[in-house]
């Protein structure tokens, strides 16, 4: 097997047991987490304006984040234009 080869799957490994960590519908502190935002104002200033994939806000609930949806957009370098 090629060494490339051999590298991405041992990538695309270790981002499924990273995505796999997280429930399918995220919170907001869990995407905070992840992308290492300690500001509540600023995730749900993104969140309102439609720059993080996947979100929805749900009467009762709060905002939630599809993981799927979101990791997505995260690994395919997080531009939301």
């Amino acid at each position: 097997m090629k060494p490339e080869i051999q590298a991405k799957e041992i990538i695309e490994k270790r981002v499924s047991e990273e995505v796999q960590k997280y429930p399918l519908l995220m919170k907001v502190d869990e995407v905070k987490e992840v992308l290492e935002i300690s500001d509540d104002g600023q995730i749900y200033k993104m969140l309102n304006k439609g720059q993080v994939p996947g979100g929805k806000k749900i009467p009762g609930l709060g905002w939630r984040i599809n993981r799927d949806v979101f990791f997505t957009w995260l690994y395919s370098g997080g531009d939301s234009n």
